[in-house]
């Protein structure tokens, strides 16, 4: 089934909110050394920077009525309103802000408007929610009311496998035009598709080069339209000692649209070390980075020069992230089925 995606695209594009943040301006839109032509960063950061803190705003937990169960999708819209996919029970769920429900759609099936196993979310123009129905190994787009608009995607179509080969999808991000960007973890690299759902080329591929992935688990796009990558845990070298911290440390790269490399830097140490489940990223307007650990249950939000800027410890399992226009911080826990909402904000001195 593919129908128009004209009503998606046809609003317009949403401009992101600017944040009126201490020492931040809507100028600062940027990511590491997008601005000069200075080499390439391989940072690894061995903190975290003080002076802000993320500070928890609400949390949205199912019900009887309303159950959630595996959160392993969330996004806000451009009305505020919080899209979470929940992966066992084969659903798209909207929620307001402060956790009232509103509705949902899906089933377990492989008919247009059903879902085996739905992942990772991403806004398609102003109006519209792409969904990684991972199982199914489709993208399927839905308007702001929850209507299903096109399957934009088959991943699992002859002309494409023709073209790229066999895709194993993983996560899922978009671009202000409404290009998508599907990670595909068989050969680790990024499938780039064009508004209308037409393959348009592959970014990376396996390796540990910059600008190549080994374990490529997410992918963000920022309002310029560069690539922020994230990748599990893993050894910088072959001859890395068991005991050296970089093993527990995420890499994290920020890629042209092309493909061509801007920046790349190690993340903090994950808890859980190099046996990380997965690794999830999202990007707001002013270019700062959220990463979530889902074995060691963190979350740090790195600032647009790639330094870790706040910490999270302690949650459940958090499978996804991603920023609102208004700057607030999802996190989807599939331990404990709910999204929390976290503000950044300066930490207080007295």
């Amino acid at each position: 089934m593919r129908l128009s995606r004209a009503f998606v695209l046809a609003a317009g594009l949403l401009a992101a909110a600017a944040f009126a943040r201490a020492g931040t301006t809507p100028d600062s839109t940027r990511t590491p050394a997008a601005d000069s032509a200075a080499a390439p960063t391989d940072t690894a950061h061995a903190g975290v920077a003080r002076g802000w803190r993320l500070r928890e705003l609400s949390a949205i937990e199912g019900d009887g009525a309303h159950p959630l169960v595996e959160p392993d999708g969330v996004l806000s819209d451009a009305f505020g309103h919080i899209w979470v996919s929940d992966a066992s029970l084969h659903k798209l769920r909207r929620w307001r802000a402060d956790g009232v429900p509103l509705d949902e759609t899906g089933a377990l099936g492989s008919e247009p408007t059903q879902f085996r196993r739905p992942g990772a979310l991403a806004r398609v123009g102003a109006l519209g929610v792409a969904v990684l129905d991972v199982e199914n190994r489709r993208v399927s787009t839905y308007d702001h009311n929850l209507r299903l608009l096109s399957i934009a995607v088959d991943l699992a179509s002859t002309d494409l496998e023709s073209r790229a080969g066999s895709v194993r999808p993983l996560s899922l991000a978009s671009d202000r035009g409404g290009a998508l960007y599907v990670v595909d973890a068989e050969r680790d690299r990024i499938l780039v598709f064009d508004y209308a759902g037409a393959f348009q080329r592959e970014v990376g591929g396996y390796g540990g080069r910059s600008g190549s992935f080994s374990g490529l688990t997410g992918v963000a796009v920022t309002a310029r339209g560069r690539i922020v990558t994230v990748e599990r845990p893993r050894p910088r070298s072959k001859k890395a000692d068991p005991s050296d911290s970089t093993l527990a440390r995420a890499r994290i790269q920020w890629l042209e649209a092309g493909g061509r490399l801007i920046a790349s830097v190690w993340s903090p140490p994950l808890a859980s070390g190099p046996s990380e489940l997965s690794v999830a990223v999202a990007v707001d307007a002013i270019g700062r980075v959220a990463i979530a650990g889902e074995r060691s249950g963190e979350v740090f939000v790195l600032s647009p020069e790639g330094a870790p800027i706040a910490r999270l410890t302690g949650l459940s399992s958090p499978r996804a992230v991603a920023f609102a226009d208004d700057g607030t911080l999802l996190v989807a826990e599939t331990g404990a089925a709910r999204v929390r909402r976290w503000t950044l904000e300066p930490e207080r001195t007295d």
